[in-house]
């Protein structure tokens, strides 16, 4: 009987493991990545890749091609992973995201004036009570900063002496039609969204460090069609916005300058880039870059030509990042500087253009932070994806089981054992 009760015990006290689906939809590739999590150590199990359609600058423009996208991103994933998904955390972007920050006061409930959960539920409720129109829809509410009794910088008030206790939060919204269209999508293919993840705030889990965030940051992220933006201090995000630019645009200008297919010029951008890594800045702006098997008219090209386009696009694009960073009052507050992650990311020269437009250190980021079959998504425009793991995984939310009925049901019997043997014991 001892034995038996020890057995049960030993299962019960096992660490949990929790399947955390991820599906990162962007408007140039659809990412889902399938994860074992336990005990916060997230280990890839499946991962998929396929090219986007349906989705454009963030935002749901047919939903029978995205809907065809996604479960095709999705099967794979789940064959590689050997399991199915029932539900997922989906990452979203477009410019219709938006962001505020928002204030919140109540007076401590407990009649001991110790503030417990249920204060700070409340508070998070009082900041998030604000007037959005009935076309917009919350996100995220984030908690930047506690106040109890005017002492401010608390970061967890919970089991603190206090009667009044405040909030400021940093509130992430966006448009209900959007949000509403890309979560039918999801539902069309049998899962249900877990949650739905600002692209910014997920890929700034897998690149951004602790210091970067205290200091002061932003944080770029550059996708096909959009670029998302979240800027941080003090530990919080602070702001977040979406430019409706991405490297299709540079693929675009290049196409034209080359009067070359996009499947052609994209193939040419990345090509220059590769280049550009293994060449000094000298040699790639006297060279030739050979192109003739992409079919062309000519067998070389300038890498002076290519880079001068790149260069204008990108140029653009950093002059709007100096404009969300003066909107958000951080001129001069940023004293980590700029990360760039995303497919963008891998742009021969972005990191000297950007710190030639905006005067701030700069440094291009790529995920850590998970463990497994990690050669597919190493790159940059995996960041929101394995973010959005680790995001999740933070956030202990347990969403997607795989073979869970047979496991439910040794836990159903061994629940029913465990309360048999203690009503035997004395």
């Amino acid at each position: 009987m001892i034995f038996i009760n020890f057995k049960v015990k030993l299962f019960l006290s096992m660490p949990k493991e929790k399947i955390i689906a991820v599906i990162d939809i962007g408007s140039s590739k659809i990412c889902t990545i399938i994860a074992n999590s336990v005990e916060g150590k997230n280990s890839v199990i499946g991962v998929s890749n396929v090219a986007s359609k349906g989705i454009r600058k963030g935002v749901v423009v047919d939903i029978d091609e995205a809907v065809e996208s996604i479960s095709q991103s999705l099967e794979r994933a789940e064959r590689m992973a050997g399991c199915s998904v029932s539900s997922a955390f989906v990452t979203i972007s477009g410019s219709h995201i938006e962001s505020l920050n928002s204030h919140g006061v109540v007076a401590v409930s407990h009649q001991d004036a110790e503030i417990g959960e249920v204060d700070v539920s409340r508070v998070i409720e009082a900041a998030q009570a604000i007037s959005l129109p009935s076309n917009r829809e919350l996100i995220h509410v984030i908690p930047r900063d506690f106040i109890v009794d005017k002492q401010d910088g608390v970061r967890d008030p919970v089991g603190m002496s206090g009667i009044r206790l405040e909030v400021e939060v940093n509130i992430i919204h966006g448009s209900a039609t959007a949000l509403k269209n890309l979560t039918k999508c999801i539902n069309r293919i049998g899962v249900e969204v877990s949650d739905l993840i600002y692209a910014a705030l997920s890929a700034a889990e897998a690149t951004l460090t602790d210091t970067e965030k205290t200091l002061g940051t932003i944080l770029v992220d550059i996708g096909g069609g959009t670029t998302s933006i979240i800027i941080y201090k003090e530990g919080s995000p602070v702001y977040s916005s979406v430019l409706p630019v991405g490297g299709q645009n540079i693929t675009n200008d290049l196409a034209i300058g080359l009067r070359a297919s996009l499947e052609t010029a994209e193939k040419i951008k990345l090509k220059l880039s590769v280049e550009g890594k293994n060449n000094s800045v000298e040699e790639m702006l006297k060279g030739e870059l050979d192109v003739k098997e992409f079919g062309l008219e000519t067998t070389t090209v300038q890498k002076k030509l290519l880079n001068d386009i790149s260069r204008e696009r990108l140029e653009e694009l950093f002059k709007l990042v100096a404009i969300e960073i003066k909107k958000a009052n951080c001129i001069g507050k940023l004293p980590a500087g700029i990360v760039i992650t995303g497919g963008g990311a891998e742009t021969y020269y972005i990191e000297k253009i950007a710190r030639d437009v905006l005067r701030i250190p700069v440094r291009t980021a790529f995920p850590k932070g998970v463990s497994g079959l990690i050669d597919e998504i190493e790159g940059a425009p995996f960041s929101s994806a394995v973010g959005a793991i680790l995001y999740s995984s933070k956030m202990n939310k347990e969403i997607t089981r795989f073979g869970s009925k047979g496991r439910m049901q040794l836990m159903g019997i061994l629940g029913k054992i465990k309360s048999f043997i203690k009503s035997l014991l004395p």
